[in-house]
C-alpha cells in the first residue's frame, strides 16, 4: 500500500528542535524494532506540523506504515505557534532552543493579528489602537507567565529569534549551529544583528561566527550575598529567583565598543532579574519589613556605583569638562 506524501515547510521545520546524530540513529533503530511509527504525524493541509524527524527517516524504510492526524488551525502563525508551545512542552530544552521558541511564539502571535483563537485572547474595550497594544502587552506578560520568565525576557527572545533567523539567511546553517549547541555565540550578539544596519550586518555576523572565550565569573560573582539584608521570615530560599547568567562578548575587551556590549549587558541582566522579582513577589513593594530589606540591597548598589565614580550628575559633569 502506497503511503500519504507529505510536505515539509522549511519555516515550520525550522522551528523543531534538531536531533543529535545519536538522538536520530536511536529514533531510526526503535522505528525499526517496533515495525511502525506508533504517533501519528500531526499535520496541517499535509504539511507536516510535528513529526519531520520520523518522516524523514520512513523514506529510507517505505516499508513502515504510519498514520496521519490532520490539525484544525486557521493560518501559518497559529501553526508556528502551535509548534513553538508543543515544542516548549518538552523537558530536555537547551536555554537557547527555549529562547528561540518563546521568541518565535511571540512574533507568530503578533502576527495572527490577536483574533481570539486558542492561543490568544482579544481585547475586551478601547479602540483599535489601544486594543492592539493592550493585547500585545498581555500576550508578552502570558507568554512570560507559562515559561516562568519575565516580560522582558520575552520580548528579549524575539529579538534573539530575529537575529538567530538573519543571521541563517546571511549565512545559512548558523540556525541549526545554535539551537543543537555547535556555535557558542553570546545572546547579545543575536540580538543586536536584528536591530542593526545592514551595513552592520558583516561585523557582527563575523564576531558570531567567530565567538571570543568567555571568562567564568568568580564564586563571589556567581553567588550574590543577598542574605544578610533579607528579613528572617523571607529567606533567599523562598525568592523566585535565579542566579544571572552573565552573557559576555568575551574577555577582557581592548576596544570600548566591546566594554559597552559588556556593560549593557549586565545592565539588562539586572533589570531582567529585579522585573521578574518584582512581577512574582509583589510583597517586596507592599509589605514594610520587605521594603525595608529591598532598600538596603538597592543602597549597596548605589554605594558600589559611586565607588566607581558612577554618580551619574558627577559623571556627566567631568565628561563636559573634558570635552571642552
Amino acid at each position: 500500500m502506497k503511503q500519504q506524501t507529505l510536505r515539509i515547510d522549511p519555516e515550520f521545520k525550522a522551528q523543531i528542535p534538531p536531533l543529535t546524530e545519536d538522538e536520530r540513529k536511536q529514533l531510526e533503530e526503535n522505528i525499526l524494532a517496533d515495525g511502525e511509527i506508533l504517533s501519528p504525524i500531526l499535520v496541517w493541509n499535509d504539511t507536516i506540523v510535528d513529526g519531520h524527524n520520523r518522516y524523514e527517516i520512513l523514506q529510507n524504510h517505505p516499508e513502515i506504515p504510519f498514520t496521519v492526524y490532520p490539525l484544525t488551525l486557521e493560518n501559518r502563525e497559529q501553526v508556528l505557534v502551535w509548534i513553538c508551545k508543543n515544542q516548549l512542552g518538552r523537558r530536555n530544552l537547551t536555554p537557547e532552543q527555549k529562547k528561540f521558541l518563546i521568541g518565535k511564539q511571540y512574533d507568530a502571535e503578533k502576527h495572527d493579528g490577536f483574533h481570539g483563537n486558542q492561543h490568544t485572547l482579544p481585547a475586551s474595550s478601547g479602540g483599535v489602537q489601544n486594543e492592539h497594544q493592550q493585547t500585545a502587552e498581555k500576550t508578552c506578560e502570558r507568554i512570560a507567565r507559562e515559561n516562568r520568565v519575565s516580560s522582558s525576557s520575552v520580548r528579549r527572545a524575539a529579538l534573539f529569534a530575529q537575529g538567530v533567523d538573519l543571521a541563517d539567511k546571511l549565512c545559512p546553517g548558523i540556525r541549526h549551529q545554535v539551537l543543537c549547541g555547535d556555535l557558542k555565540a553570546p545572546d547579545i550578539l543575536f540580538e543586536r544583528l536584528a536591530k542593526a544596519a545592514p551595513e552592520e550586518y558583516d561585523d557582527i555576523l563575523e564576531q558570531i561566527k567567530n565567538p571570543r572565550p568567555k571568562t567564568k565569573p568568580t564564586a563571589k560573582q556567581q553567588a550574590p550575598q543577598l542574605q544578610e539584608h533579607l528579613p528572617t521570615s523571607y529567606t533567599a530560599a523562598k525568592l523566585p529567583y535565579a542566579e544571572p547568567h552573565f552573557e559576555e562578548v568575551g574577555g577582557y575587551p581592548k576596544d570600548p565598543s566591546a566594554a559597552y556590549a559588556q556593560l549593557d549587558v549586565a545592565a539588562a541582566t539586572m533589570q531582567e532579574s529585579w522585573t521578574f522579582i518584582f512581577e512574582h513577589t509583589l510583597s517586596l513593594r507592599t509589605e514594610p519589613e520587605h521594603r525595608k530589606a529591598v532598600q538596603a540591597i538597592l543602597e549597596k548598589h548605589l554605594t558600589f556605583l559611586a565607588s566607581l565614580g558612577c554618580n551619574l550628575p558627577e559623571f556627566l559633569k567631568v565628561g563636559e569638562a573634558k570635552s571642552a
